[in-house]
């Protein structure tokens, strides 16, 4: 242990089984389909229409369980859960995006600006960006998926 704390103090107290039968009919249950259509499905679907040289790497089980171990991973580090998404496949290809390299620099860029600025600088940087800008850059990435 070296003296150092775990990177999550795990405690589940004050939730009683009404909470958790009312968490799971009411989060869990609503949010599988959501997330196997937008995360698994049409992920994959995109991928093949955009990507069609490598149709035979994108599976609807790889995606899944890629999103499976980021999740068992990522919130055992205190990530929130989070999946990949059609919407970001198509922002992401929209913008010049084709290759594993883009997501490392973007991963590489994102952990940098939050060593370097912190949390709350990056939020006051965020909430200054224009709002117009972000619609745009939205408005294109919805353009991408209703074309695609």
């Amino acid at each position: 242990n070296y003296g150092r704390s775990p990177p999550v103090e795990w405690t589940l107290s004050g939730l009683s089984s009404d909470d958790w039968r009312d968490g799971f009919i009411h989060g869990t249950i609503p949010q599988v389909p959501l997330t196997t259509l937008n995360s698994v499905i049409a992920v994959v679907r995109l991928a093949h229409d955009l990507y069609p040289h490598k149709r035979h790497e994108i599976s609807r089980r790889g995606v899944a369980s890629a999103i499976g171990m980021m999740n068992l991973f990522g919130c055992a580090f205190g990530a929130m859960p989070m999946c990949h998404g059609a919407g970001g496949l198509a922002a992401q290809h929209s913008f010049g995006a084709r290759g594993g390299l883009s997501i490392v620099f973007l991963g590489t860029l994102k952990i940098a600006l939050a060593l370097i600025f912190g949390g709350a600088a990056i939020l006051s940087l965020l909430s200054a960006f224009p709002d117009a800008i972000l619609g745009a850059l939205l408005g294109i990435s919805g353009l991408e998926l209703a074309v695609s």
